[in-house]
């Protein structure tokens, strides 16, 4: 695992072993699209990627996000909010109002006005049980935000309707800090990459607030990291 003091340094560290080590493909689907015959989808993949955060400063966190030019800065404040605190009086949690700061790439994906599932709405039904668990258990392992509902989930495999890319956020305290451990299935380092680290950073400090302690270790575990050549143009990586 690559242990990392600053944010900026693990995005570029990671994008050069994404570029240098990556394999390629054609992806088939993406969220819900069929991807199979456009070639702005040929894939490059890292597959069982891992590494580690320890210093979590907000303008390092800010530079990362903003890093690949590609995540807008107002889509990521609102959505962290949503996340975190709830909707505003008048939305609902799901589409929420965050989307609307990135309307292009949010907007193909609402049916019959919401999201196949929102990340706001799965945080929040979960929250409390995590915070009471650890407040009443420090010693627990068992403090874990699931975002894959297999009820639901397994029946939009193969591009039927969006799958959640993060699977879970285990929370640990140990030697009187916060330890984060993040796993996700799938991430684009592109569109993607950034924000997922800045909201899963966000998550483990105001957990960490509430219980009065200091975040350790930001943990990040990825079945697949990749980019598309469509949003790799000026690359020479195809």
């Amino acid at each position: 695992m690559r242990i990392f003091s600053d944010p900026v340094e693990a995005i570029k560290e990671i994008e050069r072993d994404l570029y240098e080590m990556g394999t390629r493909y054609q992806s088939a689907t993406v969220q819900d699209q069929d991807v199979s015959e456009n070639p702005e989808y040929q894939t490059i993949e890292l597959c069982g990627y891992a590494y580690m955060i320890t210093d979590f400063t907000e303008r390092r966190l800010k530079e990362m996000v903003l890093y690949t030019e590609y995540v807008p800065w107002e889509w990521v404040e609102e959505e962290i909010r949503e996340r975190l605190f709830g909707t505003p009086p008048g939305f609902d949690l799901n589409p929420g109002k965050a989307w609307g700061k990135n309307e292009k790439l949010w907007g193909r994906f609402i049916r019959n006005g919401v999201f196949s599932y929102s990340y706001a709405e799965r945080w929040q039904e979960q929250l409390p049980y995590v915070i009471r668990e650890l407040k009443h258990f420090p010693n627990t392992r068992q403090a874990i935000i699931t975002m894959y509902d297999r009820h639901q989930d397994m029946l939009n495999w193969g591009g039927f309707d969006r799958v959640p890319c993060s699977l879970t956020y285990q929370f640990l305290l140990r030697e009187d800090k916060l330890v984060l451990i993040y796993n996700q299935r799938s991430c684009d380092f592109v569109k993607f990459f950034g924000a997922d680290v800045y909201f899963g950073v966000q998550l483990l400090k105001y957990i960490a607030g509430i219980l009065n302690k200091e975040p350790g270790q930001f943990i990040h575990f990825l079945g697949s990291i990749h980019a598309f050549a469509g949003d790799l143009k000026g690359k020479e990586i195809f």
